[in-house]
């Protein structure tokens, strides 16, 4: 008989990402956690195409593998040291450090080879400063000038960072510097070695009252040394993805016109190079959003890329895109586009391995992680690698049921899905999980908390309410200017109908939990509604107004969410509040726990604090758990030891309240 998952089963499962293929070799990054460091790994593995299994580097954390001649080069970090770039020969030899500079304070962020795999591009950065402090005798101060200066799951910006772009030649093998800027750009794709060089970054770089909205779209020369702007036509866009076209005529683009920011629909575009015209080439024939922007929520796969679209030839290429909670793939030239791809999946990653085929990293409801290999011809799939084969043998995933209901204004045909608890008793407490975002959305890929809460009795019901990404740009900005108004109704809506379809629920036993957004949503709920026997708030938004100047998004987010400034007029005040779960604390009977991260930057644990005042001083039955050293994102990426004490966390005060 095999075991249900189980928290710590966090150690034992692995996921794989990074796809590449090389002379008919694939490597990829097989992503792990060890319990005994608490720290996350990865190694860098390949197979030949006899599916020989390879490890080439199995120590810290590695990743971006790229060939480059005789050469496989990767990032290697270990021991909470910087990322450096690390280099091995491909017929055998040992890993050594490709070092660009012998200075302690520069680290290596991206790796990019030319299409005409003639040259290894890298960008670092160099910087004294740190973005968390440690704790020390006689600690340092922190001066802080720039309005956009943190960033949650990284900590505060650097005022002394330097940014570089750095070209190794493959036959020479030297370096040179191309340019070096105290602006931050993420580098994305390079045309031919000596040509032209793709790179993003915000069109206003020193704005200092505001965000810069922007991520524009820049081309670099390497023989004039000048830098053009090619998103001209698209003065607020923001992009974030590029590939060239092996001939170096075309760069596909993956972004939008952010008429909406934060949550705008990604578009494909084609840029010519020849003729400098930009086209957006799905706006008009397809509401997907393209790209992995809209990532579908999960708590399992480390270490991802964003290889959003990639060439076939100097026609043809292929992109992924997000589609009611599943991923897409679609084909297309400068005339049409068409799905290629179409199962109840998420492609994690994506890279061609042949004119008509395709390497493949998914993961599904019922299964964690696996490398594919798809004809794009016939559509048939060959199984490559599954991590974890040997667990699977004494190991079963619960399946979940997808169903579809009606909004209770009856406009709306809405998703969710019912995870049964394990064994299916008769009478099962049911847990209505809401996403975090907004706009974000559930779907088909693997989630390990449900499993372990549905392997503890718990049937789990999730939804995608309005405000839900991969459902149309209509869909997703229902909810702006209208928290726990439809949202809220589509939520308990979807609740109502799990209990009447599945009768092993039992109603007498709901419960209600979320992050984030979720937070915000369970905060709300138990404000608004006696129908919960317990509650577990996480990380969430309670106090709009106080958000707005704590959180490292909460100036602009909250503007554009609330569809109000702030400090515009008292009747815009009055609106923060009057969607602030806080404003309704007094009418709380629902006994809530609530778990924050103490580094959280997101939704800074005074969010929760506040709220856990003004219940307590209502008289309601409320406790916190805080964990240390956790940013927002501690129920994924958080540290691992946390991740599980924080299930165990959510099963005490569920079991404690039946």
């Amino acid at each position: 008989m095999t075991k249900n998952i189980a928290p710590e089963d966090l150690y034992q499962l692995r996921s794989v990402s990074q796809v590449r293929f090389y002379a008919n070799n694939i490597f990829f990054t097989e992503n792990f956690i060890r319990k005994d460091s608490n720290s996350y790994l990865a190694n860098l593995v390949s197979l030949d195409q006899d599916k020989n299994y390879r490890v080439w580097c199995q120590k810290g954390l590695n990743s971006s593998p790229r060939v480059l001649g005789d050469f496989l080069y990767y990032l290697h970090q270990e021991d909470g040291k910087k990322m450096q770039l690390y280099r091995m020969p491909i017929d055998g030899g040992s890993a050594q450090p490709f070092l660009l500079t012998d200075s302690e304070d520069t680290s290596v962020q991206e790796l990019v080879v030319s299409n005409d795999a003639q040259a290894l591009y890298v960008k670092t950065k160099k910087t004294q400063e740190q973005p968390k402090f440690k704790t020390e005798k006689f600690p340092e101060v922190r001066h802080v000038t720039k309005l956009n200066g943190r960033l949650d799951g990284y900590g505060w910006f650097e005022n002394d960072a330097e940014f570089s772009l750095i070209k190794i030649d493959k036959l020479m093998q030297e370096e040179t510097v191309l340019f070096t800027t105290k602006d931050d750009f993420e580098l994305a794709a390079v045309a031919k070695a000596g040509t032209d060089i793709a790179y993003i970054r915000g069109r206003q770089p020193e704005l200092d009252t505001d965000i810069d909205y922007t991520k524009a779209v820049y081309l670099y020369n390497e023989k004039t040394g000048k830098t053009q702007l090619i998103t001209t036509d698209v003065a607020q866009g923001s992009f974030s993805a590029a590939a060239f076209s092996p001939d170096g005529k075309t760069l596909a683009l993956v972004g939008n016109d952010n008429n909406y920011p934060g949550q705008t629909i990604n578009d494909l575009w084609l840029y010519s190079l020849e003729t400098k015209q930009l086209t957006n080439l799905t706006q008009q024939l397809l509401d997907v959003d393209v790209g992995y922007e809209a990532a579908l929520t999960a708590d399992f796969t480390q270490n991802l890329c964003s290889n959003s679209v990639v060439w076939l030839d100097n026609k043809q290429y292929i992109f992924t895109a997000l589609h009611h909670g599943h991923s897409q793939l679609y084909m297309g030239n400068w005339d049409t586009v068409q799905l290629i791809r179409d199962e109840a999946e998420d492609i994690t990653d994506f890279c061609v391995a042949s004119p008509q085929k395709l390497l493949l990293t998914v993961s599904k409801q019922a299964l964690p992680s696996e490398l594919l290999l798809f004809d794009i011809e016939t559509k048939i799939v060959t199984e490559l690698y599954n991590p974890n084969h040997d667990f699977e043998q004494t190991h079963s995933y619960l399946k979940a049921q997808k169903f579809t209901y009606l909004s209770k204004d009856k406009t709306q045909e809405l998703e969710g899905w019912y995870l049964p608890a394990a064994n299916k008793p008769k009478h099962s407490p049911v847990l209505m999980y809401v996403h975090g975002g907004p706009h974000a959305a559930y779907g088909e890929a693997f989630f390990h908390e449900f499993q372990v809460l549905a392997s503890w009795g718990y049937g789990i019901v999730y939804v995608n309410p309005r405000g839900s990404t991969t459902y149309g740009q209509k869909f997703c900005n229902d909810v702006d200017g209208h928290y726990g108004e439809n949202d809220f109704s589509d939520v308990l809506a979807g609740l109502d109908y799990a209990l009447e379809h599945f009768p092993e629920l039992d109603k007498n036993h709901q419960y209600i939990a979320g992050g984030s957004y979720g937070g915000f949503m369970t905060t709300w709920a138990v404000g608004h509604t006696k129908r919960f026997k317990a509650a577990v708030a996480q990380r969430c938004v309670s106090d709009w107004i106080s958000m707005h100047g704590t959180s490292d998004i909460g100036y602009w987010f909250d503007r554009q969410e609330l569809q109000a400034d702030l400090f515009s007029d008292d009747e815009a005040r009055q609106k923060y509040w009057r969607m602030s779960p806080l404003a309704y604390a007094q009418n709380v009977i629902t006994p809530i726990r609530l778990l924050h991260g103490e580094w959280d930057m997101r939704c800074p644990i005074s969010q929760s604090e506040e709220f856990f005042t003004a219940v307590k001083l209502a008289g309601g039955e409320t406790d916190m758990i805080r964990y240390p050293q956790s940013f927002h994102g501690v129920s994924r990426n958080g540290l691992p030891s946390l991740r599980i004490h924080r299930m165990y966390d959510i099963k005490e005060w569920f079991d404690k309240h039946q």
